[in-house]
């Protein structure tokens, strides 16, 4: 006899940070419009935003990560040549 694996339940509630001034994974993962896979492999790699643990939670400080987003920014490059 095979024993199915049992899932859990979808969460409809996400964690909520206690802390103020911090957001979860998750909230950050869609403030950025990006996977919570990608912001761990971030992590992993030494990119992204600044992050911290409280407890098993990973956590975003707002003001780093908005520290952080300001320097993705591409300044667009001046025209150099004069079209004659």
């Amino acid at each position: 006899m095979k024993l199915k694996a049992k899932r859990r339940a979808p969460n409809s509630k996400r964690k909520r940070v206690i802390v103020a001034g911090y957001t979860s994974e998750a909230e950050t993962a869609e403030q950025f419009n990006v996977a919570i896979r990608t912001l761990r492999h971030w992590r992993q790699h030494g990119m992204g935003p600044p992050w911290a643990k409280v407890g098993r939670q990973v956590v975003y400080s707002d003001e780093s990560r908005m520290a952080w987003l300001r320097g993705q920014e591409v300044r667009p490059a001046r025209m150099t040549e004069v079209i004659t």
